[in-house]
């Protein structure tokens, strides 16, 4: 009879597939020990269908969404670090035009610092090889051009930017060093330059290469630099040095004016809300002659009414309203102020409808035909978002609808924010479905699909919050992902991470991938860190079934070659905690065979597998471990590695092997802990004669008077009961208080019971039921468990007693409760 195997394999030749040998691999999981290796992912295998034709090929990953230069710098910053050849500098060079032009086209999405640290690495190697003119490397023009896509391309000015910042130092020194190109010219690049820095939170470093290029020549220095360098500094909180560039300004032709005065009370308000320094400079400028101007008092303003600081405002509230609006953008910020003003002080729903109405009746007595728009209304809206009062907002909204104005793209995103923020996650998604009308569905390019980052960090927001939601809505999220999918719009994050988390309880490893493929790639190293620990988190989560832990860790290891060594050791553990050594013992094998530097495995990685082993008994792959330990030269035993082999030797039952590594601990530079002391005596109570190794180590500590521990007195005692010496454990325990001040307890009691053979359980019962009653009915209320086993087979049952011990305390567990 045809067996079924030859039966599979001929039908998968007739219809022209190919036979995966790795077939069982798609079972939820692999149970033999060697074959774990083979679920990297799950594979998808050809069956026959209805009508007999095969079925569609294996599905491809998608690819990252990124300009092909950037594979050509990743591959150089790989050989870099790998120490191999890296790609034509040809290529490179091409490589580098290639992103700069994609990314400084009209509608194309700001560079992430990861992909400036990219790009940076790809110029110094450029710069660095370079050795004749001819060779391939970057013009002048090619610099200045990068220098400028870094001004208005980079990340938002209120995230951190390290790399932005080091690669506009480094083009700034390359320019200031080329001697081909007109004075001029390199002026403008280093005027970029000092901008950034300004920005960036290095306002001093701008200062110099400002003063520089004032002493060269005045006219090599805008005027608009100044203002920059003083709204840096007052970014950076240094009162002093705004101070001393306000005084310099007057002598370089940039008065501090009232339009500099304007653009300070803002940018204040603006990045931190900080209403007691507008305070201050407000004053600054009054004191000084000032006159503000409009905007620089709608600025103050509006911080009062959002932040109740009324008292402070009433002067500037009566000045503004003493200058007549003269346009009609001029008189609509006057009824946003005056009615955020009137809310600010309590005024209800009616009381403000009803000063809307006599707005609009005084513009009628003036001969003007007004009435309240969207941005009048929005502009309330504005204010209860910023207070987080969700109520409020709505009753806005109901307010405009009063008055037949209708919702525009500012209110969805403002309902979509106030929504939010108070949990209301249907109505925030009711906000969104309708904002997505107002998006180009033909257009693919973020900036257009998304007017403002401020819409896709509330969307991103909104997509992690209905993630976190239980049960998630997986249609809904889906659904947002996909409109953010076609308009190559780009996830946070926390969103990333809570989308990953979603299709790992839903077993969708494939979608899992190609969600981290096409987002994680472009993530700073911050970035990649919540990801990569959300995902560290979930193969630590003890209710998570082991299968899907698998799946998770193998598709971590793959996406984040950074993962650190702490964190691999933790998922180790958890895979010898679930009784998976095959598991464990892989992932240690996946770090050794890790070429980066710094990231192969040291003395605690073996300390903690060697340790998981000796739980799991395991003594196959107690023999892998210790063949790659020998052949491991970058490792140098010490006392906590000789631990740990003495542990797992002790838990395989090779007792002998074991006590061969307690004499190299004696015998070594760094000599014994009580570690090494107390897991000696534990081999003691199993091995052949272990009293006479027993005795040795006793009569040592004697001879030295090492303090003696209870961990130590009590390990001793279970030695000695292990070769059945009952009457010297009786001297011993009699004696604790006199030779080791120490009482017995539960610990001493128990551990003499549990190390006694079942025919003299009884006797030790009786004679610590009189002896010690107190302690051994402490002890008799704990649980009981079989203690014999391989190796093990006069014991009886012992009690529930923590007597286990770590190679190494420094690991974080404690050695008893």
């Amino acid at each position: 009879m045809p067996s079924h195997l030859t039966r599979r394999v001929f039908r998968q030749i007739i219809y022209n597939a190919l036979y995966p040998d790795s077939y069982c691999s798609c079972r939820p999981i692999v149970h033999h020990r060697w074959r774990a290796c083979l679920y990297p992912s799950p594979a998808t295998v050809p069956s026959r269908t209805l009508f007999g034709f095969a079925s569609d090929q294996v599905r491809k990953q998608k690819p990252p969404n990124y300009n092909m230069g950037f594979q050509d710098m990743i591959q150089l910053s790989q050989a870099l670090a790998k120490h191999e050849r890296p790609p034509p500098k040809e290529k490179l060079a091409k490589a580098f035009t290639s992103v700069i032009l994609e990314k400084s086209a009209k509608h194309a999405a700001p560079m992430e610092d990861s992909e400036i640290a990219l790009v940076m690495a790809t110029f110094q190697y450029l710069q660095k090889t370079q050795e004749t003119d001819d060779e391939p490397g970057l013009t002048f023009e090619e610099m200045v051009h990068t220098m400028y896509l870094l001004v208005n391309g980079g990340p938002e000015r209120s995230v951190e930017a390290p790399n932005l910042v080091a690669f506009a130092k480094l083009l700034g020194h390359e320019i200031n060093r080329r001697e081909e190109s007109e004075e001029h010219y390199k002026a403008r690049g280093l005027n970029m330059l000092a901008e950034i820095l300004a920005s960036r939170n290095r306002p001093q470093e701008a200062h110099n290469i400002l003063d520089t290029l004032w002493s060269k020549d005045p006219t090599l220095v805008k005027a608009q630099q100044w203002t920059n360098l003083l709204l840096g500094f007052a970014k950076a909180g240094d009162q002093e040095q705004m101070a001393r560039v306000i005084d310099l300004m007057k002598d370089r032709d940039a008065p501090f004016g009232s339009e500099i005065h304007q653009l300070l009370l803002q940018s204040y308000w603006n990045s931190a809300r900080d209403v007691e320094m507008m305070k201050k400079w407000y004053d600054f400028g009054i004191n000084r002659g000032l006159v503000p101007t409009r905007r620089a008092q709608a600025a103050v303003l509006r911080a009062c009414s959002y932040t109740n600081n009324l008292e402070w405002g009433e002067p500037v509230m009566r000045s503004y309203l003493q200058k007549a609006p003269n346009t009609e953008r001029e008189r609509n910020e006057a009824w946003i102020l005056i009615l955020q003003w009137a809310a600010a002080k309590g005024k209800g729903f009616e009381e403000l409808n009803q000063l809307l109405g006599v707005l609009v009746q005084k513009a009628k007595s003036q001969g003007i035909d007004a009435r309240p728009d969207i941005k009048i209304i929005n502009g309330l809206v504005a204010m209860a978002t910023f207070r987080k009062d969700a109520y409020a907002a709505e009753r806005y909204l109901t307010l405009g609808r009063q008055w037949g104005v209708e919702a525009d793209q500012s209110t969805l995103v403002l309902q979509l924010e106030y929504r939010l923020e108070s949990g209301d996650l249907d109505g925030a998604h009711i906000a969104y479905d309708q904002l997505k009308g107002y998006w180009s569905a033909a257009d693919e390019h973020p900036s257009h699909a998304l007017r403002k980052e401020r819409e896709l960090r509330l969307v991103n927001r909104l997509v992690t919050a209905l993630c976190k939601r239980k049960p998630a809505n997986y249609s809904l999220v889906m659904g947002i992902i996909n409109d953010l999918d076609e308009r190559k719009a780009r996830l946070s994050p926390d969103a990333v991470s809570a989308l990953a988390l979603v299709h790992l309880r839903r077993a969708e490893l494939h979608e899992l991938v190609d969600l981290l493929n096409t987002q994680v790639y472009r993530f700073s190293a911050e970035h990649r860190a919540v990801v990569c620990n959300t995902l560290v988190e979930y193969c630590l989560d003890p209710s998570v079934l082991t299968a899907k832990i698998w799946d998770a860790y193998n598709i971590l290891r793959r996406t984040f070659p950074e993962l650190g060594i702490q964190q691999r050791n933790k998922i180790m553990t958890a895979f010898f905690d679930r009784g998976r050594s095959d598991m464990a013992t892989h992932v240690f094998g996946h770090m050794r065979h890790l070429d980066m530097p710094g990231m192969r495995p040291a003395i605690e990685s073996y300390v903690l597998c060697f340790e998981g082993i000796a739980k799991a008994r395991d003594r196959e792959s107690l023999k892998m471990m210790h063949n790659m330990l020998i052949l491991d030269n970058t490792v140098e035993p010490d006392t906590s590695l000789y631990n740990a082999l003495m542990l797992a030797y002790w838990g395989c039952n090779d007792w002998d092997q074991s006590l061969v590594y307690w004499d190299n601990i004696v015998h070594s530079r760094e000599g014994p802990t009580y570690d090494s002391i107390q897991i000696a005596l534990k081999v003691c109570e199993d091995a052949r004669f272990g009293e006479r190794h027993a005795k040795d180590i006793w009569n040592r500590l004697k001879r030295f008077e090492i303090p003696l521990t209870r961990e130590i007195y009590a390990a001793y005692v279970g030695a000695l009961a292990g070769r059945s010496l009952f009457n010297e454990c009786v001297e011993l325990i009699n004696n604790a208080e006199r030779d080791a001040s120490y009482t017995p307890d539960v610990l001493l009691l128990g551990s003499f019971h549990n190390a006694l053979p079942r025919i003299k359980q009884e006797a030790m019962d009786k004679w610590a039921s009189t002896a010690y009653p107190s302690a051994w009915a402490e002890v008799k209320k704990l649980s009981k468990k079989d203690g014999s086993g391989p190796g093990r087979a006069q014991r009886g049952m012992v009690y529930n007693i923590n007597r286990d011990v770590r190679a190494w305390h420094y690991l974080g567990v404690a050695t008893y409760d």
